[in-house]
């Protein structure tokens, strides 16, 4: 059914695609220089006593609580005394989800409007959290006296913000609210200075969609963090960074403000993740990882103020191998390139099974009805999570901790996948009656078609998402429309090859995470119910799933072995053949008649 020609011919522009990746490395963009050192100015014994008075005064600091608000009138009273510096103090109180949150920012003007944003979160999911918001928000105090005093080229703005917890709904609301929004160069996001221990980067700059924060501005946090650990913070490997990529999650308050085109950078005292739930009282605190981050935080700060123009962002987006960047428009120049082979041969395809009238007519109603279970289980999770049988984790990511594998969850984990298995049984009696159809060569072609489209379309939305399935385009669609019958082994090999780098993926992220696989499955459950995930991107992903379901059934359907060939007839003479007149072919008989 495939032709080789046409689909070999089509290879050409990936082949150029291969050449231009191999030639568009790049150097990363330098850091800003250094600030002045911080050890006599951020004094880690004053945050320290600043921690204690939190813990003690407002353990419970969940958001919505009184003891948060009695918090945040606390910061707003010790900002206005600033006035007499040059401060001035806004409060912006909203809801979410039903909670009333406060966003407490201060602001000193500087020689210029433009703006170096220091970030912390208020709130709390646990209590009473001292290595997390506590220390967060002592650092924050502690950097206002520091810079009370201290003229500046630039306006520096201190941002208290509610709401961490349901999906930085704080940050959120900053980004869609900050004055002179334009004019914010970079925001630096402090969280959980207080962690006795990281287990993973300490500068993170994930963004919650495929874009990438400024390598310039992660390179000088880098360097700030270095210069007081005495140790240069990891990195992801260019693997996890693709991974990222195809499917964006970044965790902390720089996520959702990177995907607002807020330049940001998050400094962790933990990593990407908060410490354990039990390893976050006032015991567990570290002073000499506070002091250090806050001195590194005021480095940075420092750093950025005095640079005379903001450190170079680089690409949108990329992959960084061997000190030089990969451009991310050239791995979707690339992921492009793969697709169109698969797109000019299903084609081709569907063609000739229409010439030889092969055509499957309403076969698209194939994936329709395999998609609708996974469609079902999505509307049902939304259904739980509206009427309150289920958590809404707000629309950015937040710490898996936050959301735990309980009995709420596995509940509602059981009554999306029960959904999901009553609609297939409904439907599994019309899907019978279409499996006789499995077999024409106009269901393959079909399938394939729908299959390439769906992945063109993947590609529209996020080009390193189409990237991860474009080897289950290739294999399946040769699988569908190669006419040849496929052994068990054979078609598990295909099968699993094409999954292969949705299964890594999966591992990546788990590992990541610290997650176990069903742990993983309701975290995804959570960010798809909470919108963290696209909707629309959702409900991509099982159309996709419904046609990939058909791929998979058609490609089990050719699996067995070949017919056996029609017996030989017996040759025209030999043992048991005939041997008389007209045997060889018309010669008359010698014989006389009487």
């Amino acid at each position: 059914m495939i032709e080789p020609r046409i689909y070999r011919a089509a290879f050409i522009p990936a082949v150029l695609a291969v050449v231009l990746v191999m030639f568009s490395l790049e150097n990363r963009p330098r850091p800003v220089p250094q600030g002045l050192a911080a050890d006599v100015l951020f004094d880690g014994r004053i945050a320290l006593r600043e921690l204690r008075a939190i813990v003690a005064t407002w353990p419970d600091r969940r958001p919505g609580t009184a003891t948060s608000a009695e918090l945040a009138g606390n910061l707003t009273e010790r900002f206005r005394a600033l006035e007499p510096e040059g401060f001035q103090t806004v409060v912006d109180s909203w809801e979410e989800n039903g909670e009333p949150l406060v966003n407490v920012i201060a602001r000193r003007p500087g020689e210029t409007r433009e703006q170096i944003v220091v970030m912390a979160a208020r709130d709390s999911h646990s209590v009473p959290d001292a290595t997390g918001s506590a220390a967060d928000t002592a650092a924050l105090l502690e950097l206002a006296r520091v810079i009370k005093g201290r003229p500046s080229s630039k306006t520096l703005v201190l941002a208290s913000v509610d709401g961490s917890t349901l999906g930085d709904a704080g940050a959120r609301r900053f980004a869609e609210t900050a004055e002179d929004r334009d004019r914010i160069e970079s925001v630096i996001v402090i969280s959980n200075l207080g962690a006795s221990a990281s287990h993973g980067p300490r500068v993170i700059a994930w963004s919650t969609d495929d874009r990438r924060g400024s390598v310039g501005l992660q390179r000088t946090a880098t360097a700030s963090v270095r210069e007081e650990l005495g140790v240069t913070p990891s990195e992801e490997g260019a693997l996890g960074q693709f991974v990222r990529l195809a499917h964006p999650l970044g965790l902390g308050a720089q996520g959702p403000l990177l995907a607002r085109d807020i330049e940001a950078i998050r400094i962790s005292g933990s990593g990407e993740l908060p410490p354990p739930e039990d390893r976050r009282g006032l015991e567990d605190v570290s002073a000499d990882t506070l002091g250090q981050l806050g001195r590194a935080t005021l480095r940075l700060l420092s750093a950025l103020d005095g640079a005379t123009a903001p450190p170079e962002h680089g690409p949108r987006s990329y992959v960084a191998v061997s000190r030089k960047l990969l451009p991310g428009w050239v791995l979707a120049a690339f992921a492009a390139a793969l697709l169109l082979p698969a797109l000019v041969a299903s084609v081709d395809a569907l063609a000739r099974a229409r010439r030889r009238r092969e055509a499957a007519p309403g076969w698209w109603q194939s994936f329709a009805l395999r998609a609708l279970p996974l469609a079902a289980a999505f509307a049902m999770a939304e259904l739980l999570v509206l009427v309150g049988q289920a958590p809404d984790a707000g629309a950015a990511a937040t710490a898996p901790s936050v959301h735990p594998l309980d009995g709420e969850a596995a509940a509602a984990l059981g009554a999306t996948a029960a959904t999901a298995a009553l609609v297939w049984l409904l439907l599994r009696p019309r899907l019978r009656r279409r499996a006789d159809r499995a077999d024409s060569g106009g269901a393959g072609a079909t399938t394939a078609l729908a299959l390439s489209a769906a992945v063109a379309l993947v590609w529209v939305l996020n080009p390193f998402a189409a990237l991860v399935l474009v080897p289950a385009v290739h294999l399946w669609m040769l699988a569908m429309l190669s006419g040849a019958r496929l052994r068990g082994r054979t078609a598990a090999v295909v099968v699993l090859a094409g999954l292969a780098p949705l299964v890594v993926a999966a591992v990546v992220y788990l590992d990541r995470l610290a997650l176990d696989p069903l742990e993983g499955l309701w975290y995804l459950w959570v960010l798809v119910t909470g919108h963290a995930i696209n909707p629309l991107t959702t409900l991509l992903a099982c159309a996709v799933g419904g046609i990939a379901a058909t791929a998979l059934t058609l490609i089990a359907s050719r699996v067995g072995e070949p017919p056996l060939p029609e017996p030989e007839r017996p040759p025209l003479r030999g043992p048991g053949g005939h041997a008389g007149p007209g045997s060889l072919g018309g010669t008359p008989s010698t014989l006389t008649r009487r």
